[in-house]
């Protein structure tokens, strides 16, 4: 890597940055000067289109009067005005009609014009214009204007004609032609009216069309300015930047910010063998927790050694005897300080700069602070033993489970055959004993299959096929499961009313497992003789199952320490039961895509409301 570049390189390459920088200047003032002068050149242009309109203004109502006093008087003279005032609209349609052509004739086009009394240096200009936007949005509505203008210059000339024919008849004129004469006149005043009308139209439109084009040049002016304005800012500051760094750089300030550049968040040093000194930047500094302003901090190299946790100080020596005696430039090495009594943990890397005096030697890098870095992979390595100890365990579990059930599976059956054998009956005690043994059986294999279900559910071997089911047998058979508690407890059940064609995406027999055990949770939480009302509602594409009971509710903390493996709450701790069944209901629920949530309050009974996906 080059720090310095050689001498002879750094003024080929200013000119380069001249160039760089006064190319772009170059080409935006040359098109904003031809922005300008076309911009002028097209205003003057318009200027004189609105001069011809004056010019024509005055030739009609030249024309219209002569006319006027030709119909009153009949005297040639006035006639042979009209004719002459009527050669300034018609010479300026002959030149429209000129330019109108594929391939016009200028020469013609520009005689047309001037008989239409149009300035000659004015003439190159209004044709340009004319042939570059007389068909465009902007200039088609005076066009169109002229357009009708001239059509009505020639019914005006045909008045004239018919005038010229009515006064050129032999004999003093008669009614018939004073009535042809007046009503020639009316249409003249008409005429002249409409054509006054055009007129300002013709005004108007060309006036808006200049201020069009006004806009749409100084937009394109003003972006280019500030396009100019920009690229020569970028430039200037990417030139100053670089002619700075050519003229500035040290071999030694090339390599730390190198290194700075390269890197986010670290503190820059530098150490000199021969003084034993290191200087420190602010960011260095605040590694070490030492106050320092922003030009740094210089100190020795034992007052850094003092920070750093004696059983570390031995490799970090040892480390760097080494890069100094080896060839090797780079340097890096982890160790701890203290700061304030806390360890951190810090990680310099640093770049060797040799010299002929091996005293001369010195250093150049970067302080990094890596306690986070150091602290998430211990916590990475703690959470990976904690699964691992918790695979152990379900693991464990597992087989422990699926081996009490053989003893079990003993115990239940010899218990029923001794209750069912009539040849040797037992006494009314024994039967009562046997019954304990069985119903304590029944409770520990209940548990077995509980602990089962919850451990094949964390090792990822237990699955759930979701289809859809119908919801209204799953809940009939649910609460078939807990007729008995019902009738223990004397309790109303209310399933309520479920549609036959209600079904939801769901295992049948997990589904049927959720409900059956909240129902019997409801049933053996309740009041005796309360009341467990089911409810059903469809919501957009969810279905609802909310069960309701009438027992004595939970609080705020209590509802938190809900669904939790193990866990029973003191109040209900003299019931039966695993303090499985809730944990297994959240866990079953979220491998069918559904949810159970629960809200209570203390002395109004509780409410479990089943989330599922309607199918």
């Amino acid at each position: 890597m080059t720090l310095i570049e050689p001498a002879a390189s750094v003024p080929r390459k200013r000119r380069l940055s001249y160039a760089l920088v006064l190319t772009p200047l170059l080409i935006g003032n040359a098109l904003m000067l031809v922005l300008c002068l076309l911009g002028f050149y097209v205003l003057s242009a318009t200027r004189a289109y609105v001069g011809g309109e004056s010019q024509w203004s005055k030739a009609r109502a030249q024309a219209v009067k002569h006319l006027r006093a030709y119909a009153a008087s009949g005297a040639p003279a006035q006639l042979q005005r009209f004719q002459q005032a009527l050669q300034v609209p018609l010479g300026d349609r002959a030149a429209r009609l000129e330019l109108d052509k594929p391939a016009p004739d200028l020469r013609l086009a520009t005689a047309a014009f001037e008989r239409g009394g149009n300035a000659a240096d004015d003439i190159p200009g209004m044709m340009r214009l004319y042939r570059w936007a007389g068909r465009s949005d902007l200039m088609r509505p005076s066009v169109q204007a002229w357009e009708r203008g001239d059509a009505h210059i020639f019914r005006l000339q045909a008045m004239g004609e018919q005038l010229q024919q009515l006064h050129a008849q032999p004999g003093p004129p008669g009614e018939e032609r004073l009535a042809r004469i007046a009503l020639l006149m009316f249409a003249i005043e008409e005429l002249d009216n409409e054509l006054l009308g055009l007129e300002r139209q013709f005004s108007q439109a060309l006036g808006e069309a200049s201020r069009s084009t006004y806009l749409a040049l100084a937009l394109a002016i003003g972006l280019t300015a500030l396009l100019l304005t920009l690229t020569a800012y970028a430039l200037a500051r990417s030139g100053l930047r670089r002619q700075a760094r050519y003229e500035t750089a040290l071999e030694a300030a090339n390599q730390r910010w190198s290194l700075a550049a390269q890197s986010d968040g670290l503190g820059l040093f530098e150490w000199q063998q021969r003084s034993d000194r290191v200087l420190l930047d602010a960011r260095a500094c605040a590694v070490y927790g030492l106050a320092c302003g922003a030009e740094g901090l210089n100190l020795a190299r034992s007052q850094l050694h003092a920070q750093v946790d004696p059983d570390d100080i031995p490799a970090l020596e040892l480390q760097l005897d080494q890069t100094l005696a080896s060839a090797e430039p780079f340097f890096r090495h982890r160790f701890r300080i203290r700061v304030d009594g806390a360890a951190r943990h810090v990680e310099v890397s640093g770049l060797m700069f040799r010299s002929a005096a091996k005293e001369d030697h010195r250093m150049v890098g970067v302080i990094k602070d890596v306690s986070a870095r150091v602290h998430q992979a211990q916590l990475e390595l703690e959470i990976a033993a904690a699964e691992r100890s918790a695979a152990a365990r379900m693991e464990f579990l597992s087989r422990l489970s699926h081996e009490l059930r053989t003893p079990l599976n003993a115990v239940l059956g010899f218990s029923e055959l001794m209750l069912l054998d009539r040849a040797d009956a037992l006494s009314p005690t024994q039967q009562r004993r046997v019954q304990l043994i069985g119903g304590a059986g029944r409770h520990l294999l209940r548990l077995v299959d509980d602990v089962l279900d919850i451990s094949s559910i964390d090792s990822g071997h237990f699955s759930v096929e979701c289809r859809p089911t119908p919801l209204a047998p799953v809940l009939a058979g649910a609460a078939a499961l807990v007729a008995a508690e019902v009738a223990a407890q004397a309790i109303e059940l209310d399933l309520g009313s479920v549609p036959a064609s209600l079904q939801v995406l769901a295992d049948e027999q997990r589904l049927g497992q959720v409900l059956a055990n909240l129902l019997s949770n409801a049933c053996k939480y309740n009041r005796h003789g309360g009341r467990v009302r089911v409810r059903t509602e469809l919501q957009g594409d969810q279905v609802r199952i909310a069960i309701e009971d009438q027992g004595q509710g939970l609080t705020e903390a209590e509802q938190a320490q809900l669904f939790q493996p193990f866990k029973r709450l003191p109040a209900t701790a003299h019931l039966s039961g695993t303090g499985l069944g809730l944990s297994i209901v959240k866990l079953l629920m979220e491998q069918m895509g559904g949810a159970v949530s629960v809200s209570s309050q203390p002395g109004a009974g509780s409410v479990f409301t089943l989330t599922l996906r309607a199918a």
